[in-house]
């Protein structure tokens, strides 16, 4: 089996690093707090959930992961919850049919899902009103069980984009009223996510403890790679591994992306030559992806982006030597542009450093603009 996991969690032999943040969101639960925590897309955020679940099973305490990407609206919202709430009972009959009692009146609807083919459960509401009743319903079910509970709510900040204005105060209100349920908060947008929880006027403001997800130590990978590579009779040297973090930036997914694909080589000397074609491979497999990302945005947007890669990471954008050494015009164009890739999530904006700076998000994309 392949030792480098793109997009599931497995066990603790699987994962790397994250102790810090593990160890403070295990004792957050045990102490009943509420956390969110920050990171951008792909640095391992939803594992380190998944880590911190698996865990909590030895601890006898409930985890319910929910998603909320996708959704658009406070009734997409509901039928996540509701869903997730009943996909913990089925082995438990008992509490099942507590559940079921708790919510027929919200007319449940059970149908199978196509593609994974376990049944999705949906309730039959129409209006606003009636799921803003239902939502503190549903976290009252679970908190008089007398069963700790942890809700992780995944992409958080997309409840600011729902047309209904009163979700977060709708929640915060549910919330404070829980004792045996606790939630972890967690977002890619930093921006929107402090938003709802550093600001004085919201109302989760100081309601939880904080935690910022940064790119795991490079000599701390170095090392897990090393030892997942050697495990299956792989020989790296240390250079190589250098190498590979240094082309993927030591970020989570990339790193595990490529690390993966030399693993399914199947080429138990690995070399740097080895490392650079199955690098090359990827960008070429990506390649048709990265040629529309060109055609969704200006061609101002398209050079700015480009010279955010050359130069890897970039402070100050504003600079009249970064704008002249890449031709960008004038610092309102560059202005625009930031906005734009931003908000497209093009580039990030990373502000939980010293000195923040702005980068590519795709570090595959910014490999392929550097080599263009």
């Amino acid at each position: 089996m392949n030792p480098f996991l793109i997009n599931n969690y497995l066990s603790p032999d699987y994962f790397c690093d994250r102790e810090s943040e593990t160890k403070t969101l295990l004792d957050n639960i045990h102490n009943q707090s509420n956390t969110v925590f920050f990171a951008q897309r792909r640095v391992g955020k939803t594992a380190l959930i998944q880590h911190v679940f698996y865990l909590l099973k030895k601890k006898e305490i409930t985890s319910i992961y929910i998603d909320i990407y996708a959704t658009q609206n406070l009734k997409d919202f509901t039928n996540q919850l509701a869903n997730s709430i009943y996909n913990i009972f089925p082995e438990n009959k008992s509490m099942s049919k507590r559940f079921w009692e708790a919510i027929k009146l919200l007319r449940p609807i059970i149908s199978v899902d196509e593609i994974s083919g376990t049944p999705q459960l949906s309730l039959d509401i129409t209006q606003n009103k009636q799921f803003e009743k239902t939502i503190p319903q549903l976290l009252h079910f679970l908190d008089v069980q007398n069963i700790k509970t942890v809700i992780a709510i995944d992409e958080f900040q997309q409840i600011l984009n729902y047309p209904e204005k009163n979700v977060e105060a709708l929640l915060r209100t549910s919330i404070q009223q829980l004792k045996n349920v606790h939630f972890v908060f967690c977002g890619s947008n930093q921006k929107m996510m402090h938003h709802i929880f550093n600001s004085a006027k919201r109302p989760f403001y100081a309601s939880t403890k904080n935690i910022t997800l940064q790119k795991i130590d490079s000599t701390i990978y170095a090392h897990f790679i090393k030892e997942q590579f050697e495990k299956h009779k792989f020989k790296i040297n240390t250079n190589d591994i250098e190498l590979i973090l240094e082309l993927s930036d030591s970020h989570t997914y990339y790193t595990q992306r490529l690390c993966h694909e030399i693993f399914a080589n199947g080429i138990k000397t690995i070399t740097a030559d080895s490392i650079l074609q199955t690098i090359n491979h990827i960008l070429l497999d990506n390649e048709g992806v990265y040629f529309q990302y060109r055609n969704l945005i200006t061609p101002a947007q398209w050079n700015l982006l480009k010279a955010i890669a050359i130069e890897h990471k970039i402070e100050q954008p504003y600079a009249q030597k970064f704008m002249y050494k890449h031709n960008l015009g004038t610092s309102a164009n560059v202005k625009r542009g930031i906005e734009a890739l931003v908000e497209k999530e093009m580039i990030y904006y990373n502000t939980g450093v010293a000195k923040p700076y702005y980068e590519v998000y795709d570090k595959f994309l910014m490999r392929w603009l550097q080599y263009k």
